[in-house]
């Protein structure tokens, strides 16, 4: 069958892949929501899936977990094919995956003890194996004075590491994450997020981590998928998904960036609004291409090569952000000195790129 949203993607070697999701297909009410989607995870990795809200993330790490059913392409976990289209191979239940859902879903009438036994009585574990195992976790979150507890009492952050421990107490081979920082503020966010990472690279279990929060992408991932419209748009190390989008939706999705259509009029030279720039080309000659770069890659100038007018200005993190003007066309700069709105300024760019598109 021909697929019309397939991308390339890296060959993945299978015997290392603890995931693998092959042209993902699923449909709601005749609408496709996750088109043609494939990528694998290694064993061990955290692979984020970043996106819009509604761009069909949680939908596919619900098919992953075996809580949605796909239209068409298949799923493995560790070698074993788990679907192929509609056909279940192998239940939810026998996937042996552990999730930890944006809510929680903590049952606040059991104690902290109680409700990461929960899974290992589902297990049929005795009890004085469920103890080794849930002391075990708790040690490793830091909670083990927090057994008796009841969740209620317990702060948001408490809370989030206590749906880990239960997550992750039955040694699954999958661990999927669905915005488990949505609900979090900035402060605790932060902390949160550095547990996680220690965690799941002491644990090493093969994580999938849904968000649309790029900071938690960037600072948690080995790999990131970006994901649009049902539509796997690029996968790579976070590096590269900054540096190197491509696609116009990563390049504009993904942190702060300036893109323009420019000309190209020559080897290494393209057509711009402060006249001819000198930059590599990859060989392409009269083919219309962007002009990318971040806002942390220019620099205020006077010998600078660009021009514009500051149309706004706001004061972040000790530096200041600028807009800036030239024939109707609006940029983003960085830079630690002051100016006032409606100056005239020059400014060189000190790592561009030419992209297509």
């Amino acid at each position: 069958m021909n697929y019309p949203y397939q991308i390339e993607i890296p060959e993945c070697k299978f015997i290392m892949n603890a995931l693998e999701v092959k042209q993902l297909i699923k449909n709601f009410n005749r609408r496709e929501v996750v088109r043609s989607i494939s990528f694998c995870a290694e064993k061990g990795q955290l692979l984020a899936l970043l996106g819009p809200s509604g761009c069909g993330k949680t939908t596919t790490l619900r098919m992953i977990a075996g809580l949605e059913t796909a239209d068409d392409g298949e799923i493995w976990i560790e070698g074993a094919l788990a679907s192929c289209g509609r056909k279940v191979v192998i239940s939810q239940k026998q996937r042996h995956i552990g999730m930890v859902f944006q809510d929680l879903a903590l049952w606040p009438h059991m104690t902290v003890y109680e409700n990461i036994e929960f899974g290992l009585k589902a297990n049929d574990l005795i009890r004085a194996e469920r103890r080794k195992k849930i002391e075990t976790v708790l040690n490793k979150i830091n909670m083990q004075n927090y057994a008796r507890e009841y969740p209620t009492r317990l702060s948001g952050g408490q809370q989030q590491l206590i749906a880990i421990a239960r997550a992750i107490v039955t040694e699954p081979r999958l661990l999927l994450m669905d915005e488990p920082l949505s609900n979090i503020d900035v402060k605790l966010r932060e902390d949160i997020r550095q547990e996680i990472r220690r965690i799941q690279q002491e644990t090493q279990i093969t994580t999938v981590y849904v968000t649309h929060d790029q900071d938690d992408a960037f600072l948690l991932a080995d790999k990131i998928a970006v994901i649009n419209n049902g539509i796997l748009e690029q996968i790579g190390i976070p590096e590269e998904i900054y540096s190197s989008p491509t696609s116009l939706f990563v390049a504009n999705f993904v942190g702060e960036a300036n893109i323009m259509q420019v000309k190209i009029i020559g080897k290494d030279k393209v057509l711009t609004p402060w006249g001819e720039l000198v930059c590599n080309t990859k060989g392409r000659e009269g083919k219309n291409a962007y002009l990318f770069f971040r806002p942390h890659q220019a620099v205020i100038d006077d010998s600078g090569h660009c021009y514009g007018t500051i149309i706004n200005r706001d004061f972040v993190a000790g530096g200041y952000k600028y807009r800036v003007s030239t024939s109707g066309i609006e940029f983003k700069l960085q830079d630690q000195t002051r100016h006032d709105i409606g100056k005239f300024i020059k400014f060189s760019i000190r790592k561009m790129d030419i992209l297509f598109f």
